[in-house]
């Protein structure tokens, strides 16, 4: 009787260490903090490994092939790209309803994560990649003209906010706030004044786009895993004296 308790004992052990998530990560990375927020929201709990990007181990290979963050290792297995991140640990918890039940809101979330990253990160991206070199004017533009996009999906899921689908809390928030919260960041401390005021005049004539911005930065799971201005701004002054 004592053996076979052991021995069930043993099993469940070995079933709890499967289980066991381990969220490999980079502090700067937007798209490590989009895991990390979601972690939060979905409250799972998990072991943290900071993987520094300019000196990645050799045994992270083994976790993820193409040695990038953010990666996770649940139930024995190792997951990455970011969305498919998220996604995993929405329906891990599907009690914390970070994605809808309704198949059209579930295309919608992800139209509007897709939309903001290829018109707007991407484009946020390119210009700091070259910033010495970019026009601003282009960068406006590409920003003035998606930032109307976004304001009309938003509208078209609620009049009011503060989150894409109105009062409920998604993964489009969850996937579009780190690099909201960087843009403005690095426009802070990187863009002339008047090309702030310009973008700044943008967001001015659509309150639904602004609040939906104040709205994902202010919640407690961004704040509480943002990793801080200061780091921001150094990460990018560091890749650019590469």
């Amino acid at each position: 009787m004592c053996s076979f308790f052991s021995l069930r004992q043993k099993e469940i052990f070995l079933r709890e260490v499967a289980k066991k998530t381990i969220f490999y990560t980079s502090i700067a990375c937007p798209f490590s903090h989009r895991v990390a927020i979601a972690l939060k929201e979905a409250e799972i709990d998990h072991e943290t490994v900071l993987i520094d990007l300019s000196n990645k181990p050799e045994w992270y290979r083994d976790v993820n092939v193409d040695k990038k963050v953010p990666s996770l290792t649940t139930y024995g297995i190792n997951f990455a790209e970011p969305s498919v991140l998220i996604e995993l640990i929405s329906e891990l918890k599907p009690q914390k309803r970070l994605l809808p039940t309704d198949p059209i809101k579930r295309a919608q979330v992800r139209f509007v994560i897709q939309y903001y990253w290829s018109k707007v990160a991407l484009s946020w991206y390119r210009h700091f990649q070259n910033i010495r070199n970019a026009d601003p004017r282009t960068y406006i533009y590409s920003l003035h003209t998606a930032y109307t996009r976004i304001n009309e999906l938003l509208l078209e899921q609620a009049p009011t906010g503060p989150y894409f689908l109105g009062q409920q809390y998604s993964l489009a928030d969850i996937a579009i706030a780190p690099f909201a919260s960087q843009l403005e960041t690095t426009h802070k401390a990187f863009l002339s004044g008047i090309v702030q005021h310009q973008i700044n005049v943008i967001k001015f004539y659509y309150p639904r786009l602004q609040e939906f911005l104040n709205g994902i930065t202010s919640r407690p799971s961004f704040k509480e895993t943002y990793p801080g201005d200061d780091l921001i701004i150094k990460s990018f002054q560091y890749a650019w004296k590469k």
